[in-house]
């Protein structure tokens, strides 16, 4: 009973002192800890930079929360995202697709070396404009929202599939 106590209290001043500095660390310090435990230094630098000018959607609920860290919240909407991905040429790495299908994981670059990572939901194929919609968290700070828009508009380098999606009606090359 009171080692279940003691592990209580030591929960929530770890949920105070998180709440307080912001869960900082990057992914790298979290490669031995659970998967939802980890975490990468790029959400926590925020892109307020870039809300200006963009045409930011509705704000989400946090369902997978994690809505301070980009890489944890794509990863809680696709299990299958590749670990290691604190900085921009970690993300480039992965990229094997140069167009939108849902459950793909778009990489966009940013001002920051850490650059940023949103959830592909849907994609209206239609040919003109060819609409992708992006759940994302930490793109406005410590906020999940939704952007929805044309691959340029959203400025979005590629993306990260997992294997399967590409299909022999997709509507271009990987």
């Amino acid at each position: 009973m009171f080692r279940s106590q003691m592990k209580l209290v030591a929960l929530s001043f770890l949920s105070l002192s998180l709440a307080a500095t912001g869960c900082g660390g990057v992914e790298a310090q979290y490669e031995d800890a659970a998967p939802e435990q980890q975490m990468s230094h790029e959400e926590q630098v925020g892109h307020a930079d870039h809300a200006h000018d963009q045409d930011i959607g509705a704000v989400e609920s946090a369902v997978c929360g994690n809505c301070d860290n980009c890489v944890l919240h794509a990863r809680c909407r696709q299990p299958k995202l590749p670990y290691g991905l604190t900085y921009w040429s970690d993300k480039v790495a992965i990229i094997n697709s140069n167009h939108a299908h849902r459950g793909c994981v778009a990489m966009i670059p940013t001002s920051h070396v850490y650059g940023h990572v949103a959830y592909v939901s849907g994609v209206d194929t239609a040919p003109n404009p060819n609409r992708i919609t992006l759940q994302e968290a930490n793109w406005v700070g410590n906020t999940c929202s939704s952007r929805t828009g044309t691959k340029d508009g959203l400025n979005i380098r590629n993306y990260w599939c997992p294997a399967g999606v590409h299909t022999s009606n997709c509507a271009g090359p990987m």
